[in-house]
């Protein structure tokens, strides 16, 4: 570190949370909660599940970019980066988040566990079902008691060491060596911990939505999907600051380092993306294609797929790889706005599917009840122009075959007819979420969420991490080329 180390931060700029944004985001947060329940009172097909995928949703989506931000924090400290000192805390109070965000996953799953809804209901045909080779390796992974424990695991780790971020960078004196060193282990600890559950955590609540579908990718697809919203979030936060008359070192140098990072990773989600795409539709695995098959064989969610590859890659691809667009301040936080919203619809693509109403039954006996899985099969059969199937070739046990699997997972058209038999009738739906005016709220409920942790912790201390040993050279960055 050498003449870095004799360093003086003298600069006291500290973030004033005013009644003024409070108040703007208690009314983003009392949107949201009016979107909940919107959700909630008109959708109430498959026990809420519209309104429990929301929540889910959005909560996975902003703890991932509550977490990056931390991410970009351990990484540059690893790498010895100095690019990112001063808006070092801006990133650090993204992951303030992240204290709760594992606990709203552990709610939602169990809840589902518990019955309260159904986007986790094929646990009990898994833990059921011992002789059905497609469940052999499953068993012990979906097994409620582990499930929930690994769930708990990642919150109480994410929240720690976002506290632990809090309080070191903000209180350690960094020039001393000694401390220099320790927040190397702290950071290196956060990436290992990182690593593991950020994939652990994508397989157990968002791919175990359909748990006949996997893809070894998911994992580093997630990471750059709210890698991309996490860089994002913090272009926005820097320009939004600036504009308060905070961050006045800050220029169109450090914007621009923002904007090629957010440019790359929106490039490395794209090659993700069509990884995943592409290796499992050409190897035809049904458990790989079944993802894909149904999604595109449902009009609304073939159009979200390719909005959010025109979104998420070429709207990055022809704007961002400009330096004139990444050194404007107006023109990246539209770049940067846009992206944001657009891997909120990559993430939707994931969850609002899972699970699909199909039909509803009422008994003409006893006032209405739900069908049994064959009679649901024999119906889906005939919604899908099989109505000469022979009704013995409808599966007789409550644990579906494969092919019955595709063709529950296969949403039917909105005008399917109706399927009657010993004194029931049966019509077959199709309910799953579209991004409408509930979705909107709810969004907008979470964001307010996100930034009153962020604005909270932000508010405790200088916005510029005193006595950083590179606190002079990242003052005097400038990007040359790109």
């Amino acid at each position: 570190m050498g003449s870095h180390q004799t360093t003086t931060v003298t600069t006291n700029e500290k973030f004033e949370f005013t009644a003024g944004i409070r108040k703007a985001l208690h009314i983003m947060m009392g949107v949201g909660i009016v979107g909940l329940l919107l959700v909630y009172i008109f959708n109430p097909e498959n026990g809420h599940a519209r309104f429990w995928s929301n929540i889910l949703l959005n909560t996975y989506y902003f703890t991932g970019i509550s977490l990056f931000g931390l991410f970009i924090v351990a990484a540059a400290q690893l790498a010895y980066g100095g690019w990112h000192t001063l808006i070092k805390r801006v990133l650090i109070s993204m992951g303030a988040f992240s204290m709760i965000g594992g606990f709203l996953l552990l709610f939602t799953l169990i809840t589902g566990l518990l019955g309260w809804h159904n986007l986790y209901d094929h646990v009990k045909h898994i833990l059921h079902d011992h002789h059905n080779e497609k469940y052999t390796n499953k068993h012990i992974f979906f097994n409620p008691p582990f499930w929930v424990a690994r769930v708990l695991i990642y919150a109480i780790a994410w929240a720690a060491l976002s506290y632990a971020f809090d309080k070191f960078f903000g209180e350690k004196n960094q020039i001393d060596p000694k401390v220099y060193k320790q927040s190397k282990l702290l950071s290196a600890l956060f990436i290992v911990v990182f690593a593991v559950t950020e994939s652990f955590v994508s397989w157990d609540m968002v791919m175990s939505l359909d748990p006949h579908w996997y893809s070894t990718l998911f994992g580093w697809y997630n990471f750059a999907s709210y890698g991309c919203a996490g860089w994002a979030m913090s272009i926005l936060l820097v320009i939004f600051l600036k504009s308060r008359g905070y961050l006045q070192a800050v220029n169109e140098n450090h914007i621009h380092d923002l904007g090629k990072f957010l440019f790359g990773f929106s490039i490395f989600w794209t090659y993700l993306w069509f990884s995943q795409f592409m290796l499992q539709w050409y190897g035809n695995i049904p458990e790989d294609t079944n993802f894909w098959v149904k999604r595109f064989n449902t009009g609304y969610f073939k159009f979200t797929i390719f909005l959010s590859l025109i979104i998420n890659f070429l709207f990055p691809l022809l704007f961002l790889i400009k330096r004139s667009a990444k050194r404007n301040f107006k023109m990246i936080g539209f770049g940067a706005a846009l992206l944001f919203f657009g891997h909120y619809i990559d993430f939707f693509n994931y969850t609002a599917f899972e699970p699909v109403v199909r039909e509803a039954t009422h008994d003409s006996h006893h006032g209405g009840g739900h069908s049994s899985v064959s009679q649901r099969f024999t119906l889906l059969a005939e919604v899908h122009g099989e109505h000469n199937a022979p009704a013995e070739k409808a599966p007789t046990s409550d644990v579906p075959s494969h092919a019955d699997v595709h063709l529950q997972n296969t949403a039917a058209p909105a005008h399917a007819p109706k399927h009657e038999s010993h004194g029931s009738h049966s019509h077959a739906t199709a309910h799953f979420a579209t991004i409408g005016l509930g979705e909107l709220m709810i969004f907008a409920g979470f964001l307010g969420l996100f930034l009153y942790f962020c604005f909270s912790r932000l508010s405790k201390r200088n916005l510029i991490v005193e006595n950083d040993p590179y606190l002079e050279e990242c003052k005097r960055l400038t990007v040359t080329w790109a």
